[in-house]
């Protein structure tokens, strides 16, 4: 191995998957880097010794990927300290009433909520009523304004039925005057009864369903019966 074939190993060493593997293979090669250095330094032919922008820029290519790699570890204890933040976040909203982007919402005595937002006036509105076989169980088609619009559904269904309490999930789908699709946000509501950390944005379990915790837009503290 000649000197340039152990600063390009010290390159490649940067591109490791973690910084501390990029630094263990940085320091093996980086004493093969310094044992040629000073072995052609000692044996280098005096009437023709090393060009010195040949040595400086060697020096300053290892001195960059040891920069790189202490820029990655800060970037991954940042990551790390952010991760550590919304988990701790999350678990903070166990048994806390949130509001956000979902679907899912639960019938209980008879009734089941929804909130929806349109980002246009949808005269051809459809909504459906899905169960958690993925069946349709209610539609219903309406003149929707732009801006929030709430559905509240009675349970029944299009033959006026009583479906069974539960979780249902709600899908909208909606339409301009001329046809065109309007962007639609469905946002649910209720108590957070179980949290998954094994994912980089913890998995929040509200109304049966899952939301995502950076999809979460409010919380509070539920309200209780006096």
């Amino acid at each position: 191995m000649d000197i340039a074939s152990a600063a390009a190993s010290v390159q490649a060493a940067a591109n490791g998957t973690t910084s501390s593997n990029s630094a263990a293979a940085l320091t093996g090669n980086f004493d093969t880097f310094l044992t040629l250095l000073t072995t052609q330094l000692q044996h280098q032919d005096p009437t023709n010794p090393m060009d010195s922008d040949q040595f400086t820029q060697q020096l300053v290519q290892m001195s960059g990927v040891e920069q790189s790699i202490q820029t990655n570890r800060n970037l991954e204890t940042l990551i790390t300290a952010s991760l550590i933040q919304n988990s701790s976040m999350a678990i903070s909203l166990l048994g806390r009433e949130v509001t956000g982007s979902g679907t899912g919402a639960l019938l209980e005595d008879g009734e089941a909520n929804w909130s929806f937002a349109l980002a246009d006036d949808a005269p051809d509105t459809t909504l459906q009523v899905i169960n958690s076989d993925g069946a349709t169980v209610y539609s219903q088609k309406l003149d929707a304004s732009k801006g929030a619009n709430q559905f509240a559904w009675d349970g029944k269904d299009g033959q006026g039925n009583e479906m069974p309490d539960g979780t249902y999930f709600l899908k909208v789908v909606a339409n301009g005057a001329d046809g065109t699709p309007v962007a639609v946000d469905t946002r649910t509501s209720g108590i957070v009864t179980e949290i998954d950390l094994s994912t980089t944005d913890p998995l929040l379990t509200v109304n049966g369903a899952q939301i995502r915790y950076s999809q979460v837009v409010s919380a509070k503290s539920p309200e209780t019966d006096i």
